[in-house]
């Protein structure tokens, strides 16, 4: 961690050698606030002045040059670049500091060079500006999967922000929102910065316990941080209890930290220790992995290197935050989202070695935390509730259930009140690891190539019907959703999609709906993005569009039809794992989203909707098939004696079956874009039963 300057601090503290008792001596417009604590720290830091009245002005709404002055003088800001604003003149009274602020990192402005310094700052620009702080203090992080009910109305970029400054506890909600719009006080913005500056372990107020404050501000000083929720109610709700590491170690005063009176660890780099009634007891220290690695002889034990295991004997893994997994399965990257439960295979000193729904691949330590089964406080499961799937999730930065949401019918194997597990989402076993069968839900593994039923006249009414739905919720990103989303009367121009480019009307509107938050998600509404193109993990761009119909074919014609379905995919781009929304084992969420759950959440879109206009899909549904072999071609006529069509790289691909009487072969519909017919040998796929 960057630290802060040592002279600054000297002066500080004798600055307050002076100041202190005329705080004690008499009351001021502070004494009492229930910002105090921080108002006083950036009284302490010069950052906050009186006004020519005389006043602090804690209750007036902090501005954004304010704001980034404020964060410059408590990180005690030293070094500047030539970055300038085309509105922040070098006379204006925040100047230096803004250029301070833009030079770590912290501001960046708008797209065109001006940085708006006078306007009133909202919480979530509040909220990206300390993430960046935190990042130049190299405060760490952890898992960042808190979420707010009005989440969805959060900039899509600024989530993890968001996420961020409420799991370290320096933002938090009010009964579960987070009102990413509403503008903050003075002495909001004074709290915030003075919870981040004691993360860096400069929290002086003045008073000699160093306590963290309590704001006593219904906006931001509940405890509980707000129970999040994704703001969908057809997915569930998730609560953001006290920040926790994630690690099933910390915060358990028995640990594991060695005895320091111990011999065996005084030198020792890794240490084995037993799991006993879920905790970790022992201490027998080793110089290298290799040498407690040897030591390990029971199912029981587990080798621990600062506090962090870092080999088992059994459990799974979960994801500290983003990352990409190399898959050796199909020899690519896979973006991964933080908090994703994965198989563990085994570790080194270095890796783990994990499986993600049958992608094998290796991940850092320092990405994941290693649970053992014997130590699991929960675990994403899923239930038959009243016949439905439903598949509910778990938080481990918060150890509690976070959400969860329905996505279609139960398969006839799950029994209702009873619990099931799957790695990939098609492979289901009971708490004991027993196998209990496979089901693959019929919207979320439908090629693409299918053909909706509706109309664009039952799309438009379901639409309106959805909205209406949504903006009853009196939730603030859905008001208005009826005359303002962007899906409104979109029934004509997804069947016209659907009858050139040969793509699923349901399934399109289907993925609207997710990413663009029923069409009413910022970038829906400012930009005309409703799939979330170009919004990326790790560089998210703001491309506009010129219209809603210009952003569907930009989906279709830039990136389903060439890299998604296709199989094959463009040059250098291999995207194409299946022309199903699918999972991670396969389909569009293999490469498109870094969430495992991505698909299922789509394909739970086309089952309300389905359930909404009576079924007419999947009353009347297609066959589908699975190849099972590499290298598999399909080809224009049911013979070996022309040429493929194209080739089927890998083997798991789903196909839809449109004849299955000619002798030897499949009549299939072509994943590429083929207006006749094509075939496949029956012999290397194999039907599959859909639930639905």
């Amino acid at each position: 961690m960057k630290k802060l300057s040592i002279i600054a601090m000297l002066m500080t503290l004798v600055g307050l050698l002076f100041w202190q008792p005329q705080l004690a001596s008499a009351a001021d417009e502070l004494t009492g606030h229930p910002h105090e604590k921080g108002l006083r720290y950036l009284i302490s830091k010069n950052a906050l002045v009186k006004d020519a009245k005389g006043s602090y002005r804690p209750n007036d709404n902090v501005t954004r040059g304010e704001f980034a002055s404020y964060l410059a003088k408590a990180m005690n800001l030293q070094e500047t670049s030539d970055i300038v604003f085309k509105d922040v003149p070098d006379t204006y009274l925040h100047a230096k500091d803004i250029k301070l602020a833009a030079s770590a990192g912290i501001i960046t402005g708008y797209g065109d060079g001006s940085f708006k310094p006078n306007a009133a700052i909202s919480r979530q620009h509040m909220a990206i500006m300390l993430e960046r702080a935190i990042d130049y203090l190299e405060i760490p992080k952890g898992t960042s999967s808190i979420t707010f009910k009005d989440n969805a109305s959060i900039i899509k970029d600024y989530r993890q922000a968001v996420a961020v400054g409420a799991q370290l506890g320096i933002i938090q909600g009010s009964n579960g929102y987070f009102m990413p719009n509403k503008n903050a006080t003075i002495g909001q913005a004074a709290t915030f910065i003075h919870r981040l500056m004691t993360l860096a372990d400069d929290s002086n107020d003045g008073n000699s316990n160093g306590d963290k404050p309590n704001t006593g501000d219904p906006n931001d000083g509940n405890s509980n941080g707000g129970k999040p929720n994704t703001g969908d109610p057809n997915n569930g709700n998730s609560n953001g209890g006290k920040p926790n590491t994630g690690d099933p170690n910390d915060g358990n005063s028995n640990s594991g930290d060695p005895n320091p009176g111990d011999p065996n660890t005084d030198s020792s780099k890794y240490v084995i220790k037993e799991i006993s009634n879920g905790t970790l007891v022992g201490n027998q220290g080793f110089a290298t992995f290799a040498d407690a690695e040897k030591a390990m002889t029971k199912n029981t034990q587990v080798i621990v290197q600062n506090d962090k295991i870092v080999k088992m004997s059994s459990g799974y893994v979960v994801t500290n935050n983003y990352v990409a997994l190399k898959s050796e399965t199909i020899n690519d990257s896979i973006g991964v989202a933080g908090n994703t439960e994965m198989e563990y295979l085994s570790s080194d000193e270095t890796q783990v070695k994990v499986r993600l729904a049958g992608q094998v691949g290796y991940l850092k330590h320092a990405d994941v935390t290693l649970i053992p089964f014997a130590m699991s406080k929960g675990r994403s499961y899923y239930t038959n509730e009243n016949g439905e799937i439903k598949h509910t999730l778990y938080d481990y930065k918060t150890n509690k259930y976070s959400s969860s949401y329905v996505y279609g019918k139960a398969p006839s194997f799950m029994k209702p009140g009873e619990k099931y597990y799957s790695w990939d989402g098609i492979s289901f076993t009971n708490g004991n690891g027993s196998s209990k069968g496979d089901a693959y839900n019929y919207y979320q593994f439908l090629p693409a190539r299918a053909t909706t039923q509706y109309t664009a006249e039952e799309i438009d009414a379901y639409i309106m019907q959805k909205l209406a739905e949504m903006e009853s919720t009196g939730i603030t990103l859905y008001k208005d959703a009826t005359k303002k989303s962007k899906l409104i009367g979109l029934g004509k121009t997804l069947k016209e999609i659907e009858a050139k480019s040969q793509i699923n009307a349901m399934l399109i509107l289907s993925l609207a709906q997710h990413e663009s938050a029923y069409g009413m998600s910022p970038h829906a509404q400012d930009l005309n993005n409703l799939f979330g193109l170009y919004v990326y993990d790790t560089n998210p761009l703001n491309k506009k569009f010129d219209s809603i119909v210009a952003n569907i074919n930009e989906l279709v014609d830039k990136f389903l039809q060439p890299n998604y379905i296709t199989p094959g995919g463009s040059p250098g781009k291999n995207f194409a794992n299946g022309a199903v929304i699918g999972s991670k084992a396969l389909g569009f969420n293999v490469k498109y989203a870094s969430d495992p759950y991505w698909g299922a959440k789509i394909a739970g879109h086309y089952y309300r909707a389905e359930k909404a206009l009576g079924f007419k899909d999947a009353n009347n549904p297609y066959t589908i098939g699975i190849t099972t072999t590499p290298g598999l071609n399909v080809r224009t006529e049911a013979s070996t004696g022309n040429s493929p069509l194209f080739t089927y790289a890998r083997s798991g691909m789903p196909v839809i079956i449109t004849n299955s009487a000619t002798n030897g072969w499949y009549e299939v519909l072509s994943d590429k874009l083929h207006t006749g017919t094509a075939f496949v040998s029956k012999d290397y796929v194999q039907v599959i039963n859909t639930v639905k």
